[in-house]
């Protein structure tokens, strides 16, 4: 049910969240610092070690980058988009591992796993504003 689904989300989320404020400990240069984007698109393009990575605008690269450095990860490097597109298309394992993505002001959309869905962003030029683990849930308004 969909309760159930929200449930799983909402306790993966608090256990993340957990995580996250327990290692934050063992961080000599915890990267803290709260970002308020805008939705104004300026795309930039960065690259990791495997792939291409596109982001809405700058302020979005660095939620990022700060989001990596707390993760570990490597910093990102910014490019151009023709050199980055070079790296769009990576080989995805059949894993159905889903997340819901959704892109500014468009709908939402379920992929089967999250290297599925950064070869669409990239290939198709469309970078998300959020996304979230799970199947992409349509609530009935009204």
């Amino acid at each position: 049910s969909n309760y159930n689904k929200l449930l799983v989300i909402c306790t993966t989320l608090l256990v993340y969240l957990a995580y996250i404020g327990a290692s934050h400990h063992h961080h000599l240069h915890h990267c803290s610092v709260q970002y308020r984007c805008s939705d104004i698109k300026d795309t930039v393009w960065a690259m990791d070690h495997e792939r291409c990575h596109i982001f809405h605008n700058e302020c979005l690269l660095k939620v990022e980058q700060c989001a990596r450095q707390n993760a570990g990860k490597s910093e990102l490097i910014e490019t151009d988009e023709q050199s980055c597109r070079e790296s769009c298309q990576l080989p995805c394992s059949d894993d159905f591992d889903p997340l819901c993505a959704q892109f500014f002001q468009e709908a939402y959309i379920t992929f089967s796993n999250e290297c599925e869905m950064r070869n669409y962003m990239c290939e198709h030029n469309r970078p998300y504003s959020f996304y979230a683990m799970g199947e992409c849930v349509e609530y009935p308004s009204g």
